[in-house]
């Protein structure tokens, strides 16, 4: 069977529509009331293309683990979404925490799944603040050392700030990073 593969369709098609509809509604051209019809329809879009997303993950050998999540008091979950999409098409195990979570919730989950990354997303200025809530639980569960910590959205926070490693504004950069991370990671275990 040919025709588009579904990451294809993804990064090609409808991740540069939604980037173009954010900047829209940046600059006031375009008013909330868009910005969620933009998100229903790139929802049902990624609903559509999920089982063949999920299908070439497979095939694909497995880069890294990553727990992902949007922080507590956001429930905005466009960007993450896509990021998550780009993430496993890229080869990354990927567990979807969703959003609104708790500290309690990622120190849990990477307890768990001992990830190589910790990716937190959050759209409201309000929310940024709780990155650093999450990064102190985790430093005081002794966990903070083993992760790559990954912050993104559109609120400009530097990762120093709150003890993050990296701040990305969308996911495209997001994945590169994340990729680049698990290479030099891989190069510095095959020195020891």
């Amino acid at each position: 069977m040919s025709g588009t593969p579904a990451t294809d369709i993804v990064i090609n098609g409808l991740t540069p529509g939604l980037k173009k509809v954010g900047e829209k509604f940046e600059t006031r051209e375009y008013f909330l009331s868009e910005l969620i019809f933009a998100a229903h329809i790139m929802n049902r879009c990624m609903k559509a293309l999920e089982p063949k997303l999920k299908e070439d993950a497979e095939k694909t050998c497995s880069v890294g683990k990553a727990v992902i999540g949007t922080v507590k008091g956001d429930l905005h979950d466009i960007g993450k979404n896509v990021f998550i999409t780009l993430m496993r098409s890229s080869g990354f195990d990927v567990i979807d925490l969703g959003v609104d979570v708790s500290s309690e919730k990622f120190v849990e989950v990477v307890k768990k799944h001992k990830p190589e990354i910790l990716g937190m997303s959050a759209l409201l200025t309000t929310t940024v603040e709780y990155f650093k809530i999450v990064i102190d639980a985790l430093n005081d569960a002794g966990l903070r050392d083993k992760l790559y910590i990954m912050i993104g959205g559109p609120p400009h926070v530097s990762a120093e700030e709150v003890g993050a490693d990296i701040y990305c504004n969308n996911a495209f950069v997001g994945v590169e990073k994340a990729l680049e991370h698990m290479k030099r990671t891989k190069m510095e275990s095959s020195k020891e």
